[in-house]
C-alpha cells in the first residue's frame, strides 16, 4: 500500500515510501479493553433467550477474557432491555443498565428481566439502539453492541405496524451511521423462524448491520446464543487489531492518494496473505435461500437516508426466506406466503402475564431471503452465493486467539452438541422444529478473504468521517467519497472455510 508524504486526511505522519507501512506491532498489537452491550427484546416471545444469557454470560466472560488475554476490568458488559411504545405497551419502552465489570452485577440485571407485552409485532428497536449510542463507552475500547429481537422495528411499512414511524422521532439507518463514525459495529441475532416471517425485517436487518460492518446472524436455536457472542467477540477483538495499525495508512491511500476503495482492499489482502497470517473466523452455513430481491432490498435500505425514502424501492420476496431444512413445520404456526395473523398482546405477554399490556392490530408478515455480503452504497449488489454454502466472516489474529474452548458442562450449547431445546413459553419449544438441526458457529482460521478486507477499509475509512446515506466525508479536509465508490466485494472471491472448523465450546 502506497503511502504520501503528507497525511491531510489523518493529520499523522504517514509512513515512508520503502517502509512497512503497516508498522512493527502488526504481528501482536496489544489488546484493547472490551465494551459490550446486550440490546434484549423482552417482549412475550422473548423468555428462552432471556434465560440462555442469564445462564451463559459467566461462560462468556471466562471465554472472551481467556481468548483475547484480557484482564477482567477490561472486559465490559452493558445492558439495554426493550419492549415497545404506548398504547402498545405501557410497562417502558426501554431500560438501561451501565456498564459493569462485574459479572454477578450483569447476572442479577439479567435475572431482573420478564419477557412480557408487546403489542403490534414491530417494537421499540429504535429507542434500544438510540440508547446504546448514549451508553459510557470507553473511548479507547473495541465497542460491540448486540441486538437480539425476532421482531421488526416500527416504520418498515409492515402491515399492522401501529406506528408510520418510530415514535422517539429517531430513524434507526442514521443511528447505525452514527455508531459506525463512533466505531461501534452492531450485530443482530436475528431470532428464527419468527423473523423471517416478517415482509422486510430479514434485507432491514442485514443493512442495518452493513452500515456498522457488523453482521446478521440467523439464531434458530436459543441455547446457541452464547456460542455466537464469544464467537463474534473474538472475531471484534482480532479485526480492531488490524484496524489499529492500517487505519491511518487506509485513510491516507483513499483520502490523499485518491486510490479506489477496490484497490485499498486488494492491497490489504494481499499485504496479510504476504505475511503468511491466518485469521479466525466464525463461519455459520447459511439458511436463508439465495434471492436477487431480498439483496437489491438491502441495497435499498442501506444507502436510503431514512427508513420513509426505502419503503417505495423495496419489494416483496416471493420465495420461503429459510431454506427447506430449517423451515417450521406447519404445526408450529408458522407459514409463508400469504398473510396470517400474529399474536395478539394478549398472547405475547403470557410469560409475564402483564395488565398494562393491550391487543393489537394482527400484523402479516410475509415471505423469504437470503442477506446480502456487500458493503452499503455500492454500485450493484453481487450475486448470491451457491445455495446452502457457508458463509465466511471476519476476523484475524495477532494474539493468537485460540479455536477451541474447554468444555463447560453446565452452559447450554458451549461443547459443540446441541441439548434438549429449551421450554418456550407457549409449551412448546424455543424454535419450533425443523428438518434439519440448528447449525452450529465454528471457529477457524483462514486467509483473509475479500469480505473481511473490505469490512477493514470501510471501518477505518467511517472512524475518520461523517458517514452519510450519499457517501463519507473527510472530517479534516472534507473531502467526500460517494457511496457509488465503494466496492463490493464479490461472494465467490471468499476461500471456502478449511474443514472442518472446530466447534465454539
Amino acid at each position: 500500500m502506497a503511502t504520501s508524504t503528507q497525511d491531510g486526511a489523518t493529520g499523522k505522519q504517514p509512513a515512508q515510501d520503502g517502509a512497512d507501512p503497516f508498522g512493527a506491532k502488526a504481528a501482536g498489537g496489544v489488546t484493547k479493553p472490551l465494551d459490550i452491550v446486550f440490546i434484549q427484546d423482552t417482549t412475550g416471545s422473548q423468555g428462552p433467550y432471556i434465560d440462555s444469557a442469564r445462564k451463559a454470560i459467566r461462560d462468556i466472560c471466562d471465554k472472551i477474557i481467556s481468548s483475547a488475554s484480557l484482564s477482567p476490568d477490561q472486559l465490559r458488559f452493558g445492558l439495554i432491555a426493550f419492549r415497545d411504545h404506548p398504547p402498545q405497551d405501557n410497562t417502558y419502552v426501554t431500560k438501561q443498565f451501565g456498564f459493569t465489570s462485574d459479572i454477578k452485577v450483569m447476572q442479577k440485571n439479567l435475572h431482573g428481566l420478564i419477557a412480557s407485552g408487546g403489542g403490534d409485532g414491530p417494537e421499540a428497536q429504535t429507542a434500544a439502539i438510540a440508547a446504546a449510542l448514549d451508553m459510557e463507552w470507553k473511548e479507547d475500547a473495541v465497542k460491540m453492541a448486540v441486538l437480539i429481537t425476532d421482531a421488526p422495528p416500527h416504520g418498515l411499512g409492515e402491515r399492522g405496524d401501529g406506528f408510520e414511524k418510530s415514535p422517539d422521532q429517531n430513524d434507526p439507518l442514521e443511528l447505525a451511521r452514527q455508531m459506525s463514525q463512533q466505531g461501534i459495529t452492531l450485530f443482530i441475532i436475528a431470532c428464527e423462524p419468527a423473523l423471517s416471517q416478517w415482509t422486510h425485517a430479514v434485507d432491514f436487518y442485514t443493512a442495518l448491520a452493513q452500515i456498522t460492518s457488523g453482521r446478521m446472524f440467523p439464531l434458530l436455536m436459543a441455547d446457541k446464543l452464547g456460542e455466537y457472542i464469544v464467537g463474534t467477540a473474538i472475531e471484534t477483538i482480532e479485526t480492531e487489531k488490524l484496524i489499529a495499525e492500517f487505519e491511518n495508512v487506509i485513510v491516507d491511500d483513499v483520502y490523499n492518494n485518491d486510490k479506489k476503495v477496490d484497490d485499498v482492499v486488494g492491497n490489504l489482502q494481499d499485504f496479510i496473505k504476504k505475511k503468511g497470517i491466518q485469521v479466525n473466523t466464525v463461519v455459520v452455513e447459511d439458511v436463508y435461500n439465495p434471492s436477487d430481491t431480498a439483496m437489491k432490498n438491502v441495497f435499498a435500505w442501506a444507502g436510503a437516508k431514512n427508513l420513509g425514502a426505502a419503503q417505495s424501492t423495496v419489494e416483496r420476496v416471493a420465495e420461503p426466506r429459510l431454506q427447506a431444512q430449517y423451515a417450521p413445520s406447519p404445526a408450529a404456526g408458522y407459514g409463508y406466503g400469504s398473510p396470517f395473523a400474529a399474536p395478539t398482546g394478549a398472547f405475547r405477554s403470557m410469560a409475564g402475564m402483564s395488565p398494562f399490556t393491550t391487543s393489537s392490530p394482527s400484523y402479516s408478515p410475509s415471505a423469504p431471503v437470503r442477506p446480502g455480503a456487500f458493503a452499503f452504497g455500492s454500485p450493484a449488489p453481487p450475486p448470491p452465493p451457491p445455495r446452502g454454502r457457508a458463509s465466511g466472516a471476519s476476523t484475524f489474529s495477532f494474539g493468537a486467539a485460540p479455536t477451541s474452548y474447554a468444555p463447560t458442562s453446565d452452559l447450554m450449547g458451549f461443547c459443540g452438541a446441541s441439548p434438549a431445546p429449551s421450554a418456550s413459553l407457549f409449551g412448546a419449544v424455543a424454535a419450533p422444529h425443523a428438518a434439519s438441526p440448528a447449525p452450529t458457529p465454528m471457529l477457524t482460521k483462514q486467509d483473509l478473504s475479500t469480505q473481511q478486507a473490505h469490512r477493514i477499509v470501510m471501518q477505518s475509512m467511517a472512524r475518520q468521517s461523517k458517514v452519510t446515506s450519499e457517501g463519507m466525508v473527510n472530517k479534516l479536509t472534507g473531502k467526500i467519497i460517494p457511496a457509488s465508490a465503494y466496492a463490493s466485494p464479490s461472494i465467490s472471491s471468499t476461500p471456502p472455510p478449511p474443514p472442518p472448523p472446530a466447534p465454539i465450546v
